[in-house]
């Protein structure tokens, strides 16, 4: 097998000894994920079941599934994956579908579990600008990412469609509710694309990561990007001239799920029944600055006023966010895609 685990394996005796209730193997992308799931999510519900969770850390996540489930040999029980990973793996039949028997789905935010795939917690694709080019009055959502009147200035945006069409067609006056009937239409498409072309004079980057358009903002290369809550944080917290809003955000999420053929694959829903709770979700906020996707985690009395707030299932954002659609990208990914690539090139 390629170096799927060469970022380390480690057995955790987090709980009783292994014979006590078994062992789950759970795949993690490392660094604070892996951080502040050991100490809010599989370290307590380990404990609770009286297991012993087994990590392997990877930097991929659906490939490193792929691999495992064509070579025949599956060794991971839990894996995080994102939603839209979660999406194909499940289309291709290499996922096991969630129990939802021992998986309490009502507690969950509508849109953040799916038949493969259970949130762990949510990030947004949100407006961010430069408050020193626009001390007085700052843009309010997509509308003013687009009117280059009102707000002039170099624009950034992502070099994947991915996002960047719902911002398009939000920016172009469609409403939330009608946001993925008008995408599953060629004329859509066409609209969207079409309104990017006429902001194409003003945009200088197309990002390509998250630490790309966080440095661009925090430098102030450019005036407005899209791009993800967390890295926009990250860049005004070291002193970037940045501010930004959940307005029409794009909420997505990282999820767990089942590889097909999982060892313990019972034990594994059970694993993730018992990590699926306020408590946990709240306390994995301590490690990273993305939102619970089960809302009582605001209401734990754990994530301090000031840290809520950050967060892009905070309550008070919540009716503002528009939850992706991920089924439409896992159908549309491809040809939207190449559509997305020629209109760049032009």
């Amino acid at each position: 097998m390629k170096p799927l685990l060469a970022a380390g394996v480690c057995a955790l005796a987090l709980a009783t000894p292994a014979f006590a209730g078994g062992t789950v193997t759970v795949l993690t992308p490392g660094g604070s994920v892996k951080d502040g799931g050991r100490a809010a999510l599989w370290g307590p519900a380990a404990a609770t079941l009286g297991i012993t969770v087994r990590e392997e850390t990877t930097d991929e996540g659906l490939p490193a599934v792929r691999l495992q489930a064509g070579a025949g040999r599956v060794t991971s029980d839990i894996v995080f994956l994102s939603a839209y990973e979660a999406e194909l793996g499940g289309r291709e039949g290499i996922l096991e579908p969630i129990d939802y028997s021992v998986v309490d789905k009502s507690k969950f935010m509508p849109g953040t579990t799916s038949p493969f795939c259970v949130g762990i917690y949510g990030y947004a694709t949100v407006l961010a600008w430069n408050t020193k080019t626009y001390p007085a009055k700052a843009p309010a959502g997509w509308k003013d990412f687009f009117d280059t009147k009102a707000f002039p200035g170099k624009r950034a945006m992502r070099g994947n469609a991915e996002t960047q069409i719902e911002v398009a067609l939000l920016g172009d006056g469609v409403a939330p509710a009608d946001l993925y009937k008008v995408m599953s239409t060629d004329e859509g498409i066409k609209r969207a694309l079409d309104r990017i072309r006429t902001l194409k004079p003003n945009i200088a980057v197309w990002w390509s990561s998250g630490a790309q358009h966080a440095q661009l903002m925090q430098d102030g290369e450019v005036d407005m990007s899209t791009g993800w809550n967390g890295r926009f944080q990250s860049a005004k917290k070291a002193g970037g001239k940045t501010d930004y809003t959940f307005n029409q955000g794009i909420l997505a999420t990282d999820c767990f799920a089942v590889p097909k053929g999982a060892p313990n694959k019972e034990l594994a829903m059970k694993m993730i029944g018992a990590m699926s709770n306020a408590k946990s979700q709240a306390e994995l906020t301590k490690f990273i600055t993305y939102g619970p996707v089960i809302p009582e985690a605001f209401e734990v009395g754990i994530i301090p006023p000031e840290t809520a707030r950050l967060l892009p299932t905070h309550p008070d954002y919540r009716d503002r966010l528009i939850i992706q659609d991920i089924g439409w990208w896992a159908k549309n990914n491809d040809r939207i895609k190449a559509l997305y690539e020629d209109m760049m090139t032009e």
